[in-house]
């Protein structure tokens, strides 16, 4: 099989004339920091999710650790999260002194496990501040079953929401759901601003808690203190707070992406079926699931599993490596990091674990053709049917 020159990374950012042009009128205009780009980003988001309020964070990470914090996790408590994820939604716990209790995750969804939430709540009642669940490469956990207990048992629930820019659960956009929602604008997310994240919520008092304590604890941020229209720079900070702010630069990439929004969901949306097609047949691979009965459009990562179990996942990266297309993992399970493993030696989480050895992550992002994609199917069926990645070697 012929090998492509140009190496075909996992993604690579969709950018157009229409960013371009909102960063230069951006740099022009005097404010590059906290200004108005970010007011717009700030009220477009929250129009499209439908929510009060949307405060733009520098990464989906800190908007995490912000959520957390402004609902008072801190040392002694414990904070529900899934190991499928990536370290962020389990390190902020870390960070404020709190202990992240690891659930297992569905085979087939990849999202957390109900059961193991009701499991942590009996074990560790009121002592349990948050509940953290992922909507996996964007596909909505199950909403109902975590509201009811949530509701059930008083404990807020934020959503790690990274992957679901376009994610909606019952025909209401995601970010609307729990006490607050997070977002990620990663250079390979379905919408990006270089990096930077957004929270949204419709409660008043936590969007003004995590924009005071996301800019310094100082009740106005730059803009307002700074622009002609808000002058007032003898503010003082009221909290010890962090610097966690979006840049008007990176904002103007983000209000081209969300012009753009219809255009890139319908291309990532066309590539996931283009794949799922390509697999329908496959005995050696199970493809990923993107809509339930009540959430849609779980497509920002492609992720595959190998279900031969004859097949060695490590080895066949290593072979797509040689053919020059670019893989990942989403995720190796956070419990069997160095870190964690050492600190909570005794969690065991079987559906994860055996995940970590057979998932694997497959090019996807709206600069790709289906040629790139027919070229990934390609080079799978040559190491598959060459025996080029399987643990059992004839002579």
């Amino acid at each position: 099989m012929k090998i492509r020159e140009k190496f075909l990374s996992l993604a690579v950012p969709d950018i157009s004339d229409e960013e371009k042009r909102e960063v230069t009128e951006a740099l022009d205009s005097g404010w590059i920091s906290v200004g108005p780009k970010v007011k717009e980003f700030e009220n477009l988001f929250a129009e499209y999710h439908e929510v009060k309020h949307a405060i733009a964070m520098s990464s989906c990470t800190t908007a995490l650790f912000i959520a957390a914090k402004v609902l008072g996790v801190s040392k002694g408590d414990f904070v529900i999260v899934p190991t499928i994820t990536w370290q962020s939604t389990a390190n902020i716990v870390e960070q404020l002194d709190a202990t992240p209790l690891f659930c297992d995750v569905d085979s087939d969804t990849l999202n957390i496990n109900i059961t193991d939430i009701e499991d942590h709540i009996k074990n560790y009642g009121s002592k349990i501040k948050a509940i953290i669940p992922v909507h996996h490469s964007g596909l909505p956990a199950d909403i109902d079953e975590i509201t009811k207990i949530s509701d059930k048992h008083n404990i807020p629930v934020i959503y790690d929401a990274a992957h679901a820019v376009f994610s909606s659960y019952k025909n209401k956009m995601i970010g609307q759901y729990g006490a607050m929602s997070t977002f990620s604008f990663y250079a390979t997310k379905n919408i990006t601003t270089g990096d930077g994240g957004m929270i949204t919520t419709n409660d008043d008092n936590l969007a003004e808690l995590c924009r005071l304590w996301s800019y310094h604890g100082l009740p106005k941020d730059s803009w307002k203190r700074y622009s002609a229209e808000n002058a007032s720079p003898h503010v003082q900070s009221i909290v010890p707070g962090y610097k966690f702010n979006l840049t008007d630069i990176q904002a103007a990439l983000g209000i081209a992406q969300l012009k753009r929004k219809d255009d890139l969901l319908s291309k990532r949306n066309f590539l996931a079926e283009t794949y799922n097609e390509f697999f329908k047949y496959y005995d050696w691979i199970d493809t990923p699931v993107f809509q339930t009965e009540h959430g849609k459009w779980g497509n920002h990562v492609y992720v595959i599993k190998i279900i031969d179990e004859d097949i060695d996942r490590d080895r066949l990266m290593q072979e797509l490596r040689k053919m020059n297309i670019g893989t990942n993992l989403h995720f190796y399970p956070v419990h069997k990091n160095l870190y964690y493993e050492k600190k909570y030696p005794g969690v065991k989480l079987p559906v994860a674990e055996w995940l970590k050895e057979r998932i694997l992550t497959l090019p996807l992002c709206t600069k790709y053709s289906v040629s790139d994609l027919e070229y990934v199917r390609d080079s799978l069926d040559h190491i598959y049917e060459n025996r080029l990645a399987n643990k059992t070697v004839f002579i």
